[in-house]
């Protein structure tokens, strides 16, 4: 009786596991939506579709590549029929490599939101409405079990309109904001917006802690080493006392976060390049007065009166909150060209939910992480005036500090100077080591002051003469370099056999300098640089036809920006931005032969 008792509770257990798992399995585990990038089509348009698929957690599909042949993976397809005469090589975004059960290798699998992008040509005599049906089949599968293969079909209306100019970009987050009227730029697709995925993945509010970290990792990149000095010579030669500084340093950096954040936010909503303003003349000698009069108050200039209001008041509150907050504000202008994968998918992201509160929140967030190691340099640098006073020898100190906030003074101007910068820039350096060494007596009663005195007189004499060797021009670190002035030009070299390696950049952009001086003058890189057609984009000033139409067809949003193109098609997990060693960059060039 016991046994049979056993086996009718056993029975149970397994009927009520079965249950479970067949309740764990959703009606339906994928979703797919048709969108395409215009509102209308006119007759004969080639128009930027894409389907979204939603991926039920925790399964997956998987990817076409990389996987074994007998794994079926996802296939998405739209019917050549009607007004629909054509439909392009569908591009997928690069899979997820995990381990499943029951295959040997890691897997090529998508999970979450899946965007598979194509092109459609319409017929030339299509009239009111383009239907367009399509189907995906596909596999789902979980870490324990697969699915029957199903297919899910689709249906979309798109509005047929004989007048272009009523035509209008549509679903911006995923395509970017211009509609097709170049072809052969027109296919090059945006990045993905890895900020959405954030969002989804961990909330809101552990986003903004990721993007934290993301600000506090800018300071690696090279953009923002001009910072360094002239925060050290700005906090130098206070003297006051160790609560008080702080609140100077949590000034300045509220400032420097402050605009930073206001540039950020114009750059997503209107389309411009992040640090563009550094291309206005105004702005930088703006940047540079201020630091040569905080440079005048190192050599006690303030005490005399001077004839600008500017320099009374930075006299007059160089030393308070005020004026440190001023500062900050200032130098967010200088930390903007700082940009990356992780602020392009910010900007994108920022775009597309169009909200200036929480578009600036974010970008705040992200120059708070910034800021946060230039509060305890601030700190830390106002401690060389509380060492023992012994003679002169502090003087001296802000002599030094002086003559590196004039050195970033004309590092801003160089770009207005022309071919003239480097030689200003050297004949600078080079004369205030002479002077360091010859001339300045304030650090004489102290042997140890006046041998580092000496050591950085040598260090500006040395740095000054190796900014007077000039740079080769359009032929960079001996990579050879194509330079298209127009969209034609473009066009023409993007049709070539060889690969296309693209190099955007902008003179007052530091990471374009850095990849130009380390990056591209490696020998490998010029080395396997042979194989592509290397393509260089100066986007220093955005203001006319060929950059507008290049920004927004490639959907550029910060330099440096590197882009890899083959077969007339963008290879788009190969697209990034920012500083890159030679070792990274060239794992990129392999991946795009």
């Amino acid at each position: 009786m016991r046994k049979s008792h056993n086996h009718i509770i056993s029975l149970i257990l397994i009927l009520f596991s079965l249950s479970l798992t067949a309740q764990a399995i959703p009606d339906e585990i994928l979703e797919v939506t048709f969108i395409s990038s215009q509102n209308a089509v006119v007759p004969g348009d080639v128009v930027d579709v894409a389907l979204v698929l939603d991926i039920v957690q925790p399964w997956h599909v998987y990817a076409p590549e990389g996987n074994d042949d007998y794994i079926i993976p996802v296939s998405p397809t739209i019917e050549v029929a009607g007004s629909v005469i054509s439909v392009a090589d569908w591009r997928y975004p690069e899979a997820e490599m995990i381990s499943v059960a029951g295959v040997k290798e890691p897997a090529a699998v998508y999970g979450g939101q899946l965007i598979l992008r194509s092109q459609l040509t319409i017929a030339a005599d299509a009239a009111d409405s383009v239907k367009i049906a399509g189907s995906v089949f596909y596999q789902a599968c979980d870490d324990s079990q697969c699915l029957i293969p199903e297919t899910i079909t689709f249906s979309h209306h798109l509005p047929v309109m004989t007048d272009p100019s009523l035509i209008t970009a549509a679903n911006s987050s995923i395509f970017g904001s211009s509609t097709n009227t170049e072809a052969d730029i027109s296919e090059m697709p945006a990045e993905d917006d890895d900020i959405t995925g954030l969002v989804d993945r961990y909330g809101i509010f552990l986003t903004f802690a990721i993007i934290f970290l993301g600000g506090l990792a800018l300071n690696l990149t090279p953009c923002v080493y001009p910072l360094i000095p002239i925060t050290i010579s700005f906090f130098g030669g206070k003297e006051t006392s160790r609560g008080h500084t702080f609140w100077m340093a949590l000034a300045y950096v509220l400032g420097i976060a402050v605009t930073y954040s206001i540039l950020g936010v114009v750059a997503a909503l209107g389309g411009g390049l992040f640090g563009a303003l550094l291309t206005n003349p105004w702005v930088l000698i703006g940047i540079a007065a201020i630091l040569i009069g905080l440079s005048l108050s190192m050599f006690g200039v303030y005490e005399f009166r001077l004839p600008t209001g500017l320099m009374t008041a930075a006299s007059q509150s160089k030393a308070g909150v005020f004026g440190s907050f001023f500062m900050g504000l200032t130098l967010g202008i200088v930390a903007a060209p700082c940009v990356g994968p992780f602020i392009i998918g910010l900007l994108t992201y920022v775009a597309a939910q169009q909200s200036v509160v929480l578009g600036f929140s974010m970008f705040f967030t992200l120059a708070m992480g910034l800021g946060l190691p230039y509060l305890f340099l601030a700190m830390y640098s106002s401690k060389i005036s509380a060492l023992p006073r012994s003679g002169t020898w502090m003087v001296g100190v802000r002599v030094i500090f002086g003559f590196v906030l004039i050195a970033m003074a004309i590092y801003f101007l160089m770009p207005l100077l022309g071919d003239y910068g480097s030689i200003v820039m050297s004949v600078f350096l080079i004369g205030a080591g002479i002077y360091l060494i010859m001339f300045d007596r304030s650090g004489d009663g102290n042997l140890m002051f006046k041998r580092i005195q000496q050591v950085v007189a040598i260090l500006l004499i040395m740095i000054g003469t190796w900014t007077a060797v000039p740079e080769p021009e359009h032929q960079v670190g001996g990579i050879s370099w194509e330079y298209p002035g127009s969209v034609d030009e473009l066009n023409t070299l993007l049709q070539g056999e060889k690969p296309i390696m693209i190099d955007v950049f902008a003179d007052w952009c530091i990471p374009c300098k850095e990849m130009d001086k380390f990056t591209f003058s490696d020998p490998d890189v010029i080395e396997l640089s042979q194989q592509f057609t290397n393509i260089k984009i100066d986007l220093t000033h955005q203001g006319g036809e060929y950059e507008m139409a290049l920004m927004e067809k490639f959907l550029i949003r910060g330099v440096p920006s590197y882009i890899f193109i083959q077969n007339g098609e963008e290879l788009t997990q190969l697209r990034s931005t920012g500083f890159e060693n030679a070792e990274d960059y060239l794992t990129r060039m392999k991946k795009a032969l």
